[in-house]
């Protein structure tokens, strides 16, 4: 895992652990589509002036987007570690997700 991003593969390996909080930054319509299993709804253009009291500090956070061209998901996770959270990016993004088979939830 690099400093600033992380791999499906880890991802599902935090989650399995119970180490995780995901945040899934695109709109409200695509995380009622479809979303990683267990994610929160932080739009990406909320995560600057949002109030982070949901989350827990002393967990790590991964946020996601829709694929590997959406680099929405690394600028978020750059402004959650300068606001002191443990913060990576999923680039794969629920494309990848989806295409892997792993948790994921609607509705």
């Amino acid at each position: 895992m690099s400093k600033d991003s992380i791999t499906a593969a880890e991802l599902l390996k935090l989650i399995n652990e119970r180490a995780v909080t995901i945040v899934h930054i695109m709109s409200r319509r695509a995380f009622i589509e479809y979303r990683i299993k267990g994610s929160i709804w932080i739009p990406y253009n909320e995560i600057e002036d949002h109030v982070f009291t949901q989350i827990d500090r002393n967990r790590t956070i991964v946020t996601y987007c829709k694929d590997e061209s959406c680099m929405s998901s690394d600028i978020a996770a750059k402004i959650l570690r300068e606001s002191g959270f443990n913060a990576l990016a999923y680039r794969g993004g629920v494309k990848e997700w989806r295409a892997l088979g792993y948790p994921s939830e609607s509705g």
